[in-house]
């Protein structure tokens, strides 16, 4: 039974060594799954509201009522799992019915609302591809990957399309 001990340690440390590896995350917008609409005025914590429309890779906003603060509307994945060091891509084609400004957010989802990496773009009918990568400074398996629209007057409609935010090796 000794002679097992040395294969049983090595094959443990084997194990320890390889399940810090983060795996590989490929999101995307789906149909809306597992997508969140956030209209702080309709949902009872802020003000500002949108209408979402869902359309396989394309979602459509449009805003109803102006919000005081950008991230009170805004379409959100909750539960991304951001891991410290690993490089992220986002891309998305992104368009407005008149000059409005978006936030792309990647924040903790709860209590301080710590940023891990936002980009501000100002946007406009000619629809825009965005292709950004970053380095992750935080692991959070909660992380909140979210677009704010909430600075746009109301009647903008935002158009996003083939939404993507992967890990790249």
């Amino acid at each position: 039974m000794n002679f097992l001990k040395p294969f049983i340690l090595a094959f443990g440390l084997v194990t320890v060594a390889t399940s810090g590896y983060a795996a590989s995350l490929d999101i995307a917008l789906d149909g809306g799954k597992r997508w969140e609409p956030v209209n702080a005025g309709t949902d009872g914590w802020g003000d500002g509201s949108g209408r979402f429309k869902f359309s396989g890779n394309s979602v459509t906003i449009t805003i109803e009522d102006k919000a005081s603060n950008p991230w009170q509307i805004q379409l959100k994945r909750p539960r991304v799992n951001l891991t410290k060091g690993q490089v992220y891509q986002i891309v998305a084609e992104v368009s407005a019915s008149k000059q409005s400004p978006l936030t792309i957010m990647l924040q903790k989802d709860s209590g301080d609302y710590a940023t891990y990496f936002a980009e501000d773009v100002a946007v406009n009918n000619t629809p825009k591809q965005i292709d950004i990568s970053f380095t992750a400074d935080h692991s959070d398996p909660k992380t909140a990957f979210a677009f704010f629209v909430g600075g746009a007057e109301p009647g903008v409609s935002y158009t996003f399309q083939n939404i993507r935010l992967t890990s790249v090796n």
